[in-house]
């Protein structure tokens, strides 16, 4: 079994959720600019993170879900970290993505990060600390959880 953790992370939050998931896949997580469109088919599983922006991924991480080839009977999963919602709406969107290129979604997991108010203009002053122990924890488990349905 060979799982992949590629994401895109602009403050290190999900950088942060992405290295826990690893871990528990006994897998490194890479950057999403890391990462070669020929190298996916030679994964099993591929679970992709971002940051929530505007209630969706980032266009990093669609522009990098619309390089992928197709990848039918592949497993993916999704995570990404949050100012205060649109984690929903994020997976859900990831999942369409993936599952246009044949994939077969097994979930997501998501986290509040350490935040500005608005994009990444001023200080960091939501969410201090996080993602958390508990959160990153739970991402962890996520991925030991993957590594058992794959």
């Amino acid at each position: 079994m060979k799982a992949l953790v590629a994401y895109h992370s602009e403050s290190g939050n999900t950088q942060k959720l992405a290295l826990a998931i690893g871990s528990g896949l006994g897998t490194r997580a890479v950057s999403i600019d890391a990462v070669e469109s020929r190298e996916l088919q030679g994964y099993d599983l591929i679970c992709i993170g971002t940051p929530v922006q505007y209630g969706a991924p980032t266009r990093q991480v669609r522009e990098f879900i619309s390089r992928m080839p197709t990848m039918s009977g592949k497993k993916a999963a999704a995570f990404c970290t949050m100012h205060m919602f649109g984690d929903k709406k994020t997976l859900q969107t990831l999942r369409g993505l993936l599952e246009d290129k044949g994939m077969v979604f097994l979930g997501g997991v998501s986290a509040l990060g350490w935040s500005r108010l608005i994009g990444n203009f001023g200080p960091r002053v939501f969410n201090r600390g996080r993602p958390n122990r508990e959160e990153l924890a739970r991402a962890e488990e996520f991925g030991r959880k993957l590594l058992g349905r794959i």
